[in-house]
């Protein structure tokens, strides 16, 4: 069986001033900091066979803040990182209901559909997240015992893991939000099958 705990990054400047960020990056907030301290201490009785986070540096961070001691290490995999939205990054959320209104309204309501110059795609992001989970499942599907990997990552990101595993369609994507900062998500992989815990 595979266990996957998912977590999205801590709080970062940009999030607090409402900036998209993507493959562009931001340090963690004070707050971002601390909430990362708490997630150590309520993960610290759970036991990690793989350990692995978004290469952003804010992924990065937050997982060294949550990893303890007996955990060892991490890696990274390209495939966590946030979606990557080209011009809208670093941008403010206002700035891009000015100048791309269309397109925002695409974004949220009809995911399938969002296309933007120099970005990636939803459908990228579903590719990519996929694979993951597949090579996760097959690892797993060796291992005799419970396989635990925590993951960390970005809201987008998180999402769409939580789309995938749901067997959801893509166009559905809509009805989710984007997950708080360091709140974790558990999923079990059984029989063939995702289920949140």
């Amino acid at each position: 069986m595979l266990n996957l705990y998912i977590v999205r990054h801590g709080q970062t400047e940009w999030n607090l001033e409402r900036r998209f960020q993507g493959w562009l990056d931001s340090p963690l907030t004070e707050h971002g900091v601390e909430s990362a301290k708490q997630l150590k201490q309520h993960l610290k009785p759970h036991r990690f066979h793989h350990c692995v986070s978004s290469p952003s540096p804010r992924a990065s961070r937050t997982m060294e803040l949550i990893l303890s001691e007996h955990h060892g290490g991490y890696k990274t995999d390209e495939r966590l990182r946030e979606i990557n939205l080209g011009p809208w990054q670093g941008m403010k959320h206002e700035e891009i209901e000015v100048q791309f209104p269309e397109q925002l309204e695409i974004f949220y309501n009809h995911p399938e559909n969002f296309w933007l110059s120099d970005a990636e795609t939803y459908h990228d992001v579903y590719e990519r997240v996929n694979g993951f989970l597949n090579e996760q499942v097959t690892t797993a599907s060796k291992k005799s015992e419970p396989h635990n990997v925590l993951v960390v990552t970005h809201g987008v990101t998180l999402m769409m893991f939580q789309l995938i595993m749901d067997g959801k369609p893509l166009k559905e994507l809509s009805e989710y939000t984007v997950a708080p900062n360091t709140q974790v998500h558990h999923y079990a992989y059984n029989e063939d099958r995702f289920s949140k815990k």
